[in-house]
């Protein structure tokens, strides 16, 4: 835990001063053996958030609908590119949050979104996952961490972003399952029993207890 928080504490200074006029993307990765886990935090500066809200509010009700934050979430997660080893994996939405208007005007609203990708099962060794986001280059500034793996079988590498932080390359490492504790314990109990039938069957043909009752 106190790791997670490391990472999100590295980047409170860069996201508390973005400027007015930037459109603020932090995305965090979770890597998992058979998934990668994004969550996009979006936050407008208040010269901005009239127009980004204009984006969402597609009928100009001023409220954000479930179909319009489905509809602006997808169009963010189309802009997203993860890959796995080479490999383009897809994206899909898992939650969507949106603030009020009033809040994003404030320069203070976030929009919260999580989203999965499945990927086919790692074998140990060395990997790396891709991450690029360029929705809204034109008026946007962006961040990417990846978050301390909750799975200790991978251990994260070198991490290369670009200058603007759009993309972000993280080598890591699936660590090979270790032998289960069970087996040595199932093993020696196996062994017990053999010894112990062998000692029973030996006391029979040689005249132990049980053969001289039978006399």
């Amino acid at each position: 835990m106190f790791a997670v928080l490391s990472v999100w504490l590295a980047t409170l200074p860069s996201a508390a001063a973005h400027r007015v006029d930037e459109y603020l993307q932090a995305t965090l990765l979770s890597i998992d053996t058979e998934r990668v886990d994004l969550e996009i935090d979006l936050t407008a500066g208040s010269a901005v958030a009239a127009g980004v809200f204009a984006w969402i509010d597609t009928n100009r009700d001023g409220k954000v609908s479930d179909a319009e934050g489905e509809a602006y979430a997808q169009q963010v997660l189309r802009s997203v590119v993860l890959k796995i080893d080479g490999r383009p994996v897809a994206i899909q939405l898992v939650e969507a949050n949106f603030p009020e208007f009033r809040a994003m005007s404030f320069g203070v609203g976030t929009i919260r979104l999580r989203a999965t990708a499945k990927v086919p099962p790692a074998s140990a060794g060395r990997h790396q996952v891709y991450f690029l986001n360029t929705h809204r280059t034109e008026s946007s500034v962006y961040l990417v961490n990846a978050l301390v793996p909750a799975n200790p079988r991978i251990q994260l590498g070198e991490q290369r972003r670009d200058r603007a932080q759009l993309g972000l390359t993280l080598d890591y490492r699936i660590i090979a399952d270790a032998p289960s504790a069970r087996s040595p314990l199932l093993l020696t109990a196996l062994m017990m029993a053999a010894c112990l039938f062998w000692r029973w069957g030996h006391s029979l043909t040689h005249g132990g207890p049980a053969s001289r009752a039978t006399n």
